[in-house]
């Protein structure tokens, strides 16, 4: 089944795998701004169909988000310039990090269940 907007079905899936696998090797092991080292993981990216932008969904491990947000954002052109190197795009994406709180909403849902685990055995 052909994709109407995109004539090559996995062709969209194909590259947003490695753009994805290129923003977590520069995150991970690249960017040398200390606000960012070791203190962001990537989860996940969100590629546009155009391919004309990149959601870069982050987990931050420190308490200063803001601190490194500023870093990532900072440092999206590198990022950007390392896709456009090992990709043959015609276009490459914008880069634009994003919070994932996702770990934290579920350890905050998980706390409510449990108490109310607790208080219906009362």
């Amino acid at each position: 089944m052909r994709d109407k907007k995109n004539n090559k079905p996995y062709k969209h899936d194909m590259i947003s795998a490695e753009v994805e696998r290129i923003v977590k090797e520069v995150v991970s092991f690249e960017i040398q701004d200390k606000r960012v080292l070791g203190n962001a993981v990537v989860t996940g990216i969100s590629l546009s169909r155009d391919f004309s932008h990149c959601k870069v969904f982050v987990q931050i491990e420190v308490e200063d988000k803001k601190e490194v947000m500023a870093g990532l954002k900072n440092a999206s052109g590198f990022v950007r310039h390392v896709i456009a190197e090992q990709m043959d795009m015609r276009k490459t994406p914008e880069i634009a990090f994003y919070i994932d709180d996702s770990a934290e909403k579920s350890k905050r849902i998980e706390e409510l269940l449990m108490q109310i685990k607790g208080n219906s055995s009362n």
